[in-house]
């Protein structure tokens, strides 16, 4: 169990926020859950709910005196609510968000985060197309992948004991640095959702001549659009503050589509086949499942200077290999500047993969069974 949490404040008790509410409620390493939200509409729903161990009425109240503070607002809002509530935050005070988008986020909070305040940005891998406190569940973040995106700036502590409670709500934390993340929430979130919603708006414009249009969709069709039902304004904001990284991902897309009408032109079968191939192989790699039932754990450990970010680059590291860090601890044996860094991985083959990389960047690994 990670340490005690005496109060956790959520500004924004949504469906992500509402989740994770009813998650930590439930978590004997927080004792009480304060919840915000900016719509009185909503904080009335929330109490009705049962949403938290209270519900208040001002940003500031949820933040004062909490040890974590966690900003579930939406994407473009995460900064302001960050500014809101900044001077309300306590020395060794953990601040965290769950924007999908990290790269502007980060940079943006870590130049006015006061001394003493250590903010670590994450996103959970995780959500629903239904909306708002009422569609939110405990369950929620078990089993999901929660990225954390700690910086050269990321206070160790902070960072191991978010890592902590997130585990202990049962997310299986990776680490990515923000830019990183961003390229590849690009690729597998932010594009399909915006291909979603041309495809919707081609069949809609055809569904006006084409009257049955719609009553013959099937299940191919159903699938691909399904998360064009997702909020406009949250996925608005998700796409201004990705832009950057969008444009380039729907550049590679359209170079995809200009070549398959290149060989539907050329009636090029074998080629179209090839594609379909690597397709469908590519496809159901996606689709492998681990088997965490029969792995076991391991400790990989070495020595890291106590210094920011050490364990930035270590925990970044292992997130680029694709292996989440089931826990992770610092031990410092003797006074002085060297500390043990002790991670626990799921798997031996996985375990040997993260120790053989850490080994190559410098380290002195050791692994062995936990």
């Amino acid at each position: 169990m990670s340490e005690i949490f005496s109060k956790v404040g959520i500004i924004g008790t949504g469906l992500m926020g509402g989740s994770l509410a009813l998650a930590l409620m439930s978590d004997p390493g927080v004792e009480r859950v304060v919840c915000y939200d900016i719509s009185l509409e909503t904080r009335q729903e929330a109490r009705d709910l049962s949403v938290g161990d209270e519900v208040v009425e001002s940003a500031a109240e949820a933040a004062r005196g909490s040890g974590l503070v966690v900003l579930a607002t939406p994407v473009g809002e995460i900064r302001h609510a960050y500014a809101a509530i900044s001077e309300n935050l306590e020395n060794g005070t953990i601040v965290t968000d769950v924007g999908s988008v990290k790269l502007p986020v980060v940079t943006a909070i870590e130049e006015i985060t006061p001394k003493g305040v250590n903010y670590v940005g994450g996103h959970p891998m995780t959500g629903s197309e239904q909306e708002g406190v009422a569609s939110a569940r405990a369950d929620l973040y078990r089993d999901c992948y929660y990225i954390l995106t700690p910086t050269e700036g990321t206070d160790a502590d902070a960072f191991r004991r978010l890592h902590g409670l997130l585990t202990d709500i049962g997310s299986r934390v990776i680490s990515m640095d923000p830019e990183s993340h961003d390229r590849a929430m690009a690729i597998i979130s932010h594009l399909p959702h915006l291909l979603s919603l041309v495809l919707m708006e081609v069949a809609r414009k055809k569904q006006e001549v084409m009257k049955s249009l719609f009553t013959v969709a099937a299940g191919g069709f159903r699938d691909m659009t399904r998360i064009a039902a997702s909020n406009p304004d949250l996925w608005v904001d998700i796409c201004m503050e990705n832009k950057g990284f969008i444009l380039e991902a729907l550049d590679e897309y359209s170079e995809g589509v200009a070549e398959l009408v290149g060989l539907l032109e050329l009636n090029d079968k074998d080629r179209l086949r090839g594609l379909f191939e690597t397709a469908r192989r590519s496809r159901g790699a996606l689709s492998v499942k681990e088997g965490l039932d029969i792995e076991e754990l391991y400790e990989v450990t070495m020595p890291v200077q106590d210094q920011p970010g050490a364990i930035s680059r270590v925990s970044t590291a292992v997130g680029a290999l694709g292996v989440n860090i089931e826990d992770i601890g610092i031990v410092h044996p003797l006074e002085g500047e060297t500390g043990i860094l002790n991670l626990k991985i799921l798997g031996q083959d996985k375990a040997i993969k993260v120790s053989r990389e850490l080994a190559s960047l410098g380290y002195g690994v050791r692994m062995r069974r936990a």
